[in-house]
């Protein structure tokens, strides 16, 4: 099973081209390996792989600028998402 990493990384790489090294802490916008436009469609991306809800104050670069903010993020809404009440 690929971890959350490996699977952003892989996404990027399909959908940029890019095929250097991606760092887990480089910045993926002053790298200009993302721009404004592909990090929305990453957050897509992350909703619907990950099968999480991001909020508007998730979608910010603190959030989407690097790998590991990434990977903090979907771990973070995972943990949200298991710690709430089911509705029923």
């Amino acid at each position: 099973m690929e971890t959350e990493l490996e699977v952003l990384c892989d996404y990027i790489r399909s959908e940029t081209g890019y095929r250097g090294e991606i760092g887990q802490d480089i910045d993926l916008l002053d790298q200009t390996i993302l721009d404004s436009f592909s990090v929305v469609q990453m957050a897509l991306f992350i909703q619907e792989r990950f099968q999480i809800e991001l909020e508007a104050e998730d979608l910010v670069r603190a959030n989407l600028a690097n790998l590991s903010r990434m990977v903090e993020l979907i771990r973070r809404k995972r943990q949200a998402s298991a710690d709430s009440p089911v509705a029923g």
